[in-house]
């Protein structure tokens, strides 16, 4: 009776080695895997909830990604207009010059003339300079387009994250300075006053631009702060814990090698025995 109940204990007993063995082979080869990617979060099966919380996460840091390009293009087209708006002034102030000349009555009809030739080729420049300052073939500086005080900067991950481009039209103060002239000494006096109305709007809307300058660039630090700390929470998430990855390698391989050595001297017991029941 003994021997007849050996046989299927043995074989209950091998299959059941087998199996164990099959199991630390399996969770050998998910080691392995999160080591070798560094991520503990390789497919959903690894961490179901994990994973859908993960990534949330990473769509949030790609938006943050994408909104502090979309800021940094911005701060791109403010410097643009507020170059324009530079040279503007700088234009603006040679004409009050010219004007002051011209109201001096020393100075002749005929010699305001040239100076208002001078005082005309300004307004064109002006103007030219006011319609033709673009960022990605838009105007930034001409009351259109960007510059219209309806665009808007996507400057986060959500649907709402958006800032409005300020208005900026320096192209007023082209429409302005055409109807002044200082071909006489009135049209001079009268220059002045305009010329002094459009540098202080000038002044005012370049204040306006360096203010939106400001916040975008304190836009995109908060960004890149939430961007840093966002990673750190997805990262706590999906990658692995090399230290720990480590540890359980080395103890599941332990278990492995013992697994293979029982199963090893299980096959030597059972041949010997079998070569006992025949001998």
């Amino acid at each position: 009776m003994q021997v007849q109940s050996t046989g299927p204990q043995f074989a209950i007993g091998g299959r059941s080695t087998e199996r164990v063995l099959k199991k630390t082979s399996r969770e050998l080869q998910k080691i392995l895997e999160r080591l070798s990617t560094a991520k503990r979060i390789n497919r959903a099966s690894d961490d179901a909830a994990g994973l859908s919380i993960a990534e949330q996460l990473d769509t949030r840091i790609r938006g943050f990604k994408m909104a502090s390009r979309n800021v940094e293009d911005s701060m791109s087209a403010l410097n643009i207009a507020d170059g324009a708006g530079g040279q503007i002034s700088s234009l603006l102030q040679r004409q009050r010059e010219l004007a002051i000349q011209a109201r001096n009555d020393t100075l002749n009809d005929k010699d305001r003339e040239s100076l208002d030739a001078e005082y005309q080729q300004l307004t064109a420049e002006i103007n030219r300079i006011a319609s033709s300052a673009q960022f990605n073939n838009q105007g930034v500086s001409g009351g259109e387009e960007l510059a219209s005080g309806e665009a808007v900067i996507q400057a986060g991950p959500e649907v709402n994250d958006q800032i409005t481009y300020p208005e900026v039209n320096f192209s007023a103060a082209a429409q302005d300075l055409a109807l002044t002239s200082i071909a006489t000494s009135g049209d001079a006096n009268t220059a002045i006053s305009a010329i002094d109305n459009v540098i202080n709007s000038v002044n005012l809307q370049r204040s306006n631009v360096g203010a939106a300058f400001n916040r975008l660039e304190s836009t995109i630090n908060n960004l890149s702060t939430a961007v840093v700390n966002t990673q750190a929470a997805e990262s706590v998430l999906r990658d692995e814990d090399m230290a720990s990855g480590l540890a359980e390698l080395t103890q599941t391989r332990l278990l492995q090698e013992g697994g293979m050595r029982a199963f090893s001297r299980f096959n030597q017991i059972t041949q010997n025995h079998i070569m006992g029941l025949l001998g």
